[in-house]
Formats: C-alpha cells, sequence, structure tokens
C-alpha cells in the first residue's frame, strides 16, 4: 500500500513496470546493432556499440563497410541508419531516447498534475497518458528494427544464394 502524496502522482508497480517496458525496449536496439556488427564481422570493439553509432561510419556518415547493401533494392542497412537519426535528439523520437536515458540514470514518476516531462534533471515527473505513448512507440521502432535486421540478414544470404534455394521463415502478417 502507497501512501497518497496529493501531487497527483503514480507509484507502484504499475508505473514502475511501464517505464522499465519503454527503457527495455530501447535496450534491444542496442542489442540489435551489436548481433549486427558481430554476424557481419564489420570490426568494431563490441564495448563501443550502439544503435545510434553503429549504421554510419563516423568521419564520413556513409554506410558502415561490410554491412550487405545491395544495387538494386531499397537497402534495409539504410533504414535502420534513418531509423537510428529518428531516435536521435534532431529525429522523430526524441523523446524516447531522453526518457530512456531518464529512466535508466534518474527518478522518473508519472503523474496526473502538472508534469515537468522528460528533463535532465535528477527528477522528472511524465503525464501517464504522455508514458504510455512513449512507450507505444518505442515498440513501434523496436518492431521496425528487428524486421530491418531481419532483412538486413537476407540482404547478405541473397548474394551468396540464388533466391530459389533460399530457405526464409515468413514474417507474420503485421496489420
Amino acid at each position: 500500500m502507497y501512501a497518497d502524496t496529493l501531487d497527483m502522482s503514480l507509484y507502484g508497480e504499475p508505473p514502475a513496470r511501464l517505464i522499465l517496458a519503454q527503457r527495455a525496449t530501447l535496450d534491444l536496439l542496442d542489442k540489435i546493432a551489436v548481433a549486427a556488427n558481430d554476424h557481419f564481422g564489420t570490426g568494431m570493439s563490441p564495448r563501443k556499440v550502439t544503435f545510434a553509432n553503429f549504421w554510419c561510419e563516423a568521419r564520413t556518415g556513409r554506410l558502415r563497410e561490410g554491412l550487405p547493401v545491395p544495387q538494386e533494392l531499397a537497402s534495409a542497412a539504410v533504414a535502420l541508419a534513418e531509423l537510428a537519426f529518428d531516435i536521435d535528439g534532431v529525429g522523430l523520437y526524441p523523446e524516447a531516447k531522453t526518457l530512456r536515458n531518464a529512466g535508466t540514470h534518474r527518478l522518473v514518476h508519472l503523474t496526473y498534475d502538472s508534469p515537468t516531462g522528460v528533463t535532465e534533471l535528477a527528477h522528472s515527473s511524465i503525464d501517464a497518458q504522455a508514458l504510455v505513448h512513449a512507450a507505444h512507440q518505442s515498440l513501434r521502432v523496436a518492431r521496425a528494427a528487428i524486421i530491418y535486421f531481419i532483412d538486413l540478414v537476407e540482404d547478405q544470404q541473397e548474394r551468396f544464394y540464388d533466391r530459389e534455394s533460399l530457405v526464409t521463415l515468413p514474417l507474420p502478417d503485421q496489420r
């Protein structure tokens, strides 16, 4: 049982689970980048791989060497690089990354009254509906990253085998 703090805040296991779910969803992106680094043998140190820094070379901004990029098709590597940009500070989902960092390194709690929003301060209060929305966005981004990663591996396989001899698993209908 939790005491009412009279500030319209939500405490306990359900809000903590929601904050953890949003965090874990974006942590999955780093694991996808580490898996790609290992699978394609791009040579980047696993300790330095993050989803944000893996897909493009830091000095040139070009796609990382070693990733399969078919000439005739849209590339899954490009889609993953764009997704990494989308969760950056100037991308489509900058709040997702900021909220993940706040949930990992600082104190975050849910409220229905006067939220501060995601901040770099030690303590942030997030509107409960905004957190649900951010969790849904993070899940969409993670799902897209998983699908693009599967496509990236298939791009590599198509280089080595003819299309008829490939064994592939169909993705479930995403509608």
